[in-house]
């Protein structure tokens, strides 16, 4: 049996067609000195390393006729003509693609560009517009509720400010706690759907049996349960933007579904015969490497085509350190106690990494706020989520007195904050089955009920 050393995909990367006389282009070595523009017309762009090709390219890795770009009705397609060594559009290995602007292709090792002149290709370009020190300079060091001054924030922000008017998809790659919703909010408030709803949907907070209810509803009847008809995420984001956090976790037999919504602008509820017709911007976020779930299939390929078209990434906070000091204060302010945060504090925060991020960084000054018996936030009064990295540990804890009850309850709720909600990640982190702790929440509430 013959061994396949690479999984190739015939793929679409866009939905729609582009027009026969539409601007189209292909960009040789994009960003290199050498880079070229090779205008795809009606006949088929051959590219390879034999000098009959269209595009010649000098490298051992590219064959003689690798693979080749022709318009059709279904849109412009890069096909692989039985190549040696693949050819690649978001470093995914692919025998057949329709290519949208801006995507990004490899064929042997050297780089490729796919540009259009209509409006889909200005909003690519757009997106990967680099915010250089000059233009960072006229750069407004503000983006709504976004707090800090550091250079890595302040790019992001310029960006994702040239981005906002526009109703490209865009996607916020970053660890958890990083500022994802802050961002989105952020983004939603500069667009022209501000006045719109801004709706929030967890792909990792739900449980599976009800997210395919939560994102697109249900009519009455739908289910055991189903007394009333439920509009979900995408209709109550009507006109405005639908934040899809933790989009990684979405399972693998929804994710069709999500990409026919995107593309088609349509939902059919749980249990209805009709669709429905949607307008809502989607920004998505996610702390997970989406190209490596693509290669181990838990991620299907056109979806993430379809997310690619603006990738944002949002550096931790242990890369932006300038930060935390405005951060910090924005945080005292927010919780009514403008403490003093002294230099051997501010100290402490520079030294530590900070697993968790802008929000551990807000759960430490929540905690350290109530810790304070005075004017001034001390290092004694830190509590920090690895306490292994610093003093003072979980042994300074105000415990004693407190019920084991209280205290499990008080760790849970947390966790929670820790992980956004997610009861799965929170469940992981605390030791425990996810059963277990949705059993323990159920009981803690009934409790918050009961007390007078």
């Amino acid at each position: 049996m013959k061994k396949t050393t690479r999984r190739e995909r015939t793929v679409l990367i866009e939905s729609g067609s582009y027009a026969p006389d539409v601007e189209a282009w292909l960009i040789v070595g994009p960003g290199t000195a050498a880079a070229r523009r090779v205008d795809i017309l009606n006949q088929p762009l051959v590219i390879g390393s034999d000098k009959s090709c269209d595009v010649v390219v000098e490298d051992q890795h590219v064959s003689r006729r690798h693979a080749e770009i022709c318009r059709t009705l279904k849109g412009i397609i890069l096909r692989d003509l039985g190549s040696s060594n693949g050819t690649f559009v978001e470093r995914i290995a692919v025998k057949e693609a329709v290519l949208r602007s801006g995507a990004q292709l490899r064929i042997g090792m050297t780089e490729f560009a796919f540009e259009t002149g209509d409006e889909d290709g200005r909003l690519a370009r757009l997106a990967r517009s680099a915010i250089d020190d000059e233009a960072l300079k006229s750069t407004p060091a503000e983006f709504k509720s976004v707090v800090g001054s550091s250079t890595a924030l302040r790019r992001i922000c310029a960006l994702l400010a040239k981005l906002a008017p526009t109703d490209l998809t865009v996607t916020l790659i970053g660890e958890t706690g990083t500022g994802k919703e802050v961002l989105a909010r952020a983004v939603h408030a500069c667009s022209l759907r501000a006045a719109k709803p801004f709706v929030v949907f967890d792909c990792g907070a739900v449980a599976p049996t009800l997210i395919e209810s939560e994102l697109f509803g249900h009519v009455k009847g739908a289910f055991t349960g189903a007394v009333a008809e439920h509009r979900g995420a995408f209709e109550r984001a009507q006109g405005g933007t639908l934040f899809l956090d933790e989009i990684g976790e979405l399972s693998l037999d929804l994710q069709p579904k999500l990409l026919r919504a995107l593309e088609h602008r349509t939902v059919q509820p749980v249990g209805g015969n009709e669709e429905r017709a949607v307008d809502a911007r989607i920004i998505a976020a996610t702390n997970r490497d989406l190209e490596s779930r693509v290669r181990k299939g838990q991620f299907r390929e056109d979806l993430f085509f379809r997310l690619s078209m603006a990738l944002v990434q949002i550096p931790p906070l242990r890369k932006r350190r300038e930060d935390l000091r405005a951060l910090a204060e924005s945080f005292l302010v927010e919780i009514g106690k403008p403490l003093e945060i002294l230099p051997e504090t501010l100290a402490i925060f520079a030294r530590y990494d900070w697993p968790g991020n802008v929000r551990e960084l807000k759960n430490v000054i929540a905690s350290a706020a109530v810790l304070a018996g005075g004017p001034t936030l001390e290092p004694k009064h830190l509590v920090f989520f690895k306490p292994h990295r610093r003093a003072p540990t979980i042994e300074g804890l105000p415990l004693a007195g407190q019920t084991l009850e209280n205290i499990e309850q008080a760790a849970i709720e947390q966790t929670l904050r820790q992980f956004d909600g997610n009861k799965t990640k929170a469940a992981r982190a605390l030791g425990i089955a996810a059963s277990t702790l949705y059993e323990k929440i159920r009981k803690f509430t009934r409790r918050t009920k009961r007390t007078p």
